[in-house]
């Protein structure tokens, strides 16, 4: 191996090894900052409850401090191959190879360059690389090599047109800056038979993330060079009267690894990303809040204190959402004194515990809408557990034979008005049906359909629920 080989094979070692060094460095000198500000759980909670704009000043705060260190890595590798295609100087009858992409590619070209972004858009790239030219058919034959290296600022152009507010994938760069070539040239005395050349490049590359770690990346770029002595086919010199100027196209496929310690790269980090996060945790945080917050039965008591959500609406609870039964007879003390006042306590206790009920406490029962049949969404079967509620009317009406009875029909406030109007019929008369068989005469019932129930809150699940029924009422 000659000594300028020796010398590319050196300089490649030596950045990439200063690129990880000067990486190691800052992460020991610089030791990283969480958050410039930090909260503490209460305080985070805390904020839920105060106004939007004091929330949005907090996350802020918290994610942009003053001296907020860069929470990005700076520092990547590029290895690619590809294709070249020399476009001039040539000797005169001479050709070299034009690839064909998809048919027949010539890899006839690969490069190292190692990259350090200042921020999140602009950066500088040490670049080397490597280019060979054979003879094309109907070309004499010829084999010469070129090799350069190149110093040369990027700017990522996804970053600069905030292509973040729509993909993290894909990413752009431009690349441009001068380089010095060396073109073999065995005819020539030039730098130990090299032609030395000094080169102007500009490029693009698209770059497609697979993870915080790689990407991959295809480039395309123009080498102009400005100096040449020799053609490219290093078979002749070229007229120092005619212009010195030569022209290399190339295209590569390549890897992109993105070294540091930092979560992300400088190429696809942005300033909101952090924001955006935070925004998602207090947002789930909110709905969690509120879901807690629920209170299904009413009763004063947020779900999530609720040792018991189902207490009749109005009765009086304690703290943990319990109805207050201070004699423990399963009677809850409000309710039992409210029948104690209205119908006399020579049996209402008994009566309520055992099931055996008054035809006045029954009726009472029925108005109130205790007595209900209850349906599963968008259905109108009678599910088994309501059973009783049907059974419970027929009681009464078979020990009142001169009582008639409304039977009503229900639904929640969940799709189209008219559908729900039609559900709340059919639903009554299906519970109709089954009064009917089970012998009551048809002509002491009465339909009535009372569509929508928009008497609980609409976007909660376990409310709707109580509103999907079919009630009753009784002369």
């Amino acid at each position: 191996m000659n000594l300028l080989k020796k010398y590319f094979v050196f300089s490649s070692l030596l950045v990439f090894s200063l690129g990880i060094a000067q990486e190691q460095k800052d992460s020991e000198t610089r030791p990283e900052k969480k958050e410039a500000v930090e909260t503490t759980d209460s305080e985070k909670r805390d904020s839920v409850y105060i106004p939007n704009k004091v929330i949005n000043k907090t996350v802020s705060d918290t994610v942009h401090p003053k001296d907020r260190e860069k929470n990005y890595n700076r520092w990547s590798v590029n290895l690619n191959v590809g294709t070249n295609i020399g476009i001039r100087p040539f000797t005169d009858g001479y050709y070299a190879t034009t690839p064909n992409y998809f048919t027949k590619p010539e890899f006839n070209h690969f490069d190292l360059n190692v990259r350090r972004m200042f921020n999140t858009k602009f950066g500088v790239m040490w670049d080397f690389g490597y280019d060979s030219f054979t003879a094309d058919s109907g070309s004499p034959d010829f084999s010469n090599n070129m090799y350069r290296t190149s110093f040369q600022g990027v700017m990522n152009i996804h970053r600069a047109f905030n292509w973040e507010e729509f993909t993290e994938t894909f990413g752009l760069q431009i690349h441009l800056g001068p380089g010095f070539s060396f073109l073999e040239g065995p005819g020539t005395s030039t730098f130990n038979n090299y032609d030395n050349l000094f080169s102007f490049l500009a490029g693009a590359t698209a770059l497609i993330k697979v993870s915080d770690r790689l990407a991959f990346n295809l480039d395309y770029t123009m080498t102009t060079n400005y100096t040449h002595h020799l053609a490219l086919d290093g078979m002749s010199q070229v007229d120092p009267s005619l212009s010195r100027t030569g022209l290399v196209h190339s295209t590569t496929l390549g890897l992109t690894l993105y070294l540091g310690k930092k979560e992300r790269h400088a190429d696809w980090y942005w300033e909101n990303l952090n924001v955006k996060d935070e925004y998602k945790d207090l947002l789930a945080r909110v709905e969690e809040l509120e879901i807690m917050m629920n209170d299904t039965d009413r009763d004063g008591v947020p779900d999530y204190l609720d040792a018991e959500n189902n207490t009749i609406g109005g009765v009086a609870v304690d703290t943990k959402g319990r109805a207050v039964d201070i004699n423990n007879n399963g009677v809850p003390d409000e309710l039992e004194t409210y029948i104690n006042n209205k119908y006399g306590d020579l049996q209402t206790i008994n009566n309520l515990a055992t099931g055996e009920y008054s035809s006045a406490q029954m009726k009472q029962m029925i108005n109130g809408q205790y007595v209900n049949v209850f349906f599963d969404f968008d259905d109108t079967t009678i599910t088994t557990g309501t059973i009783s509620a049907i059974n419970f009317l027929i009681k009464y009406l078979n020990a009142n034979p001169d009582a008639k009875a409304e039977v009503i029909g229900y639904a929640d406030e969940m799709g189209d008005a008219n559908y729900n109007l039609a559900l709340s019929r059919k639903r009554a008369q299906r519970v109709m049906e089954m009064l009917v068989r089970s012998g009551i005469d048809p002509n002491r019932l009465k339909l009535v359909v009372k569509g929508e129930d928009n008497s609980v809150p609409k976007n909660s699940k376990l409310a709707r629920q109580l509103v999907r029924r079919v009630a009753f009422k009784v002369d």
